[in-house]
């Protein structure tokens, strides 16, 4: 396990670059594969806490989406290069509470974020379930180091109209 000193806040585990298909008829990425993006990165999270492929044919135990919030803020396009950060809010035994935020890796801005719960399943059952000790450790290593960054402005946020706010209202 890494020293709490080289547990980075947030965590950078996944880059992309914006792909012809997720062009919509707008000119920009279309909604629905701002997720499949945060996907791939949330899954390089997981990945990173020891959840891989092989973790899942072996154990018969995977990740599933129990929630998921996004909010968009400014637009890519094609060809446009992202960069993803990782922030832990809260886990337990069995769920991983986490924030992503999407930037233009070049030009710097933020052009969206989600907040994420993710369950641990037992895969025949379809059951959420602990996760093994030395990747519920792992989990907990990082979430001690980030419970002590700033909770991000949007965390938590509740959706409706709200006036001078946001990008596109």
């Amino acid at each position: 396990m890494p020293n709490v000193s080289d547990i980075p806040t947030p965590l950078e585990l996944h880059t992309e670059v914006v792909r012809p298909e997720w062009i919509d008829h707008n000119g920009h990425m279309n909604s629905a594969f701002y997720v499949l993006a945060f996907d791939e990165s949330g899954t390089s999270l997981f990945q990173h806490f020891g959840i891989t492929e092989e973790y899942r044919e072996t154990t018969l135990r995977g990740i599933f989406v129990g929630d998921y919030h996004v909010h968009y803020v400014r637009e890519v396009v094609e060809g446009d290069p992202l960069r993803f950060t990782h922030l832990l809010i809260d886990c337990d035994e069995k769920k991983v509470h986490y924030w992503q935020e999407m930037y233009h890796a070049t030009d710097g801005y933020l052009s969206a974020q989600v907040e994420v719960i993710m369950l641990h399943v037992d895969l025949t059952t379809r059951k959420v379930v602990p996760f093994p000790p030395e990747i519920f450790s792992r989990i907990k290593q990082i979430h001690n180091v980030h419970k002590k960054a700033p909770k991000p402005e949007n965390l938590g946020r509740v959706i409706g109209i709200r006036k001078n706010k946001g990008c596109f209202y």
